[in-house]
């Protein structure tokens, strides 16, 4: 696991539980609709297939947490340009041996729509996983569903 996911792992629920009482939030409960597929080989594998496809590495993002009790092993974004309306977030979870669970929406960017960003305003899940399975495709990712996870 990289340094970035280590530090939002260990910062990020501590954060939470500040901002919770004040009606924000750090991290979130994944939801099992966004689930985009299972990848077969490892994480390490899987980022650079995400950096071929112009995804990055998102340091901000919330913290989600599998319904099942596991942390995000990474999340990434995809944007045309640092300017862009909007933006494909993507959550990585390590799955079953070496295999990684991929889940993925489409929301304002928050480079650009910070506050619509912050409340969910947007929010396409089904866009999102339609998206992510095409690009997954048209890079020759293979990927299996297993159905919502």
């Amino acid at each position: 696991m990289d340094l970035t996911t280590r530090v939002r792992r260990r910062v990020l629920p501590t954060l939470h539980r500040i901002k919770e009482p004040l009606g924000g939030f750090a991290q979130c409960l994944q939801h099992p609709d966004e689930y985009v597929g299972t990848i077969e080989y490892g994480l390490g594998e899987f980022r650079s297939d995400l950096e071929t496809m112009s995804f990055a590495p998102e340091p901000i993002a919330s913290l989600k947490v599998h319904r099942d009790g596991r942390r995000s092993a990474g999340s990434w974004v995809r944007r045309a340009s640092p300017l862009s309306r909007w933006q494909l977030h993507v959550a990585l979870f390590i799955a079953d041996g070496d295999a990684v669970d991929v889940f993925a929406h489409r929301e304002y960017s928050w480079l650009r729509h910070p506050y619509k960003h912050y409340t969910g305003a947007g929010w396409d899940t089904r866009g999102g996983v339609h998206r992510m399975r095409s690009l997954l495709s048209e890079h020759d990712v293979a990927f299996r569903i297993d159905g919502p996870r």
